[in-house]
């Protein structure tokens, strides 16, 4: 692989919004996330017989997103999916349904984000 492949693959996200059903999540500024590689060891054990195959990652543990992917679009898919996920069980809930942990992802959100009617 290139340097200016892999430049190109470790470049960092710059998430605006992320659709949310007939919702949009709105960053207030752009939410950098810089991926890095991730080596697949799926089950726990070196084969020297099938190469390692790289993933790339990005994680964000303060907003739970823990994304991974073999190339930008996917990385991108599970970004977004991460803060969907994120956004419907912490973010919508009731605070009193909350854990301590759980409260905090609200409150770190709705600190950067909010949610937008599409209409």
């Amino acid at each position: 692989m290139s340097q200016i492949q892999e430049t190109t693959l470790l470049a960092p996200f710059e998430v605006w919004e992320v659709q949310l059903g007939d919702r949009t999540i709105k960053f207030f500024e752009p939410l950098l996330l810089t991926p890095f590689w991730l080596q697949d060891d799926s089950d726990g054990l070196s084969n020297p017989s099938i190469p390692d195959r790289e993933y790339l990652g990005v994680e964000r543990p303060d907003l739970e997103i823990f994304a991974n992917g073999s190339n930008r679009r996917e990385l991108w898919n599970c970004i977004c999916g991460d803060v969907r996920s994120a956004w419907v069980h912490f973010v919508r809930a009731e605070p009193r349904r909350l854990s301590p942990h759980g409260a905090k992802i609200k409150e770190n959100y709705l600190r950067i984000a909010e949610e937008v009617d599409n209409g």
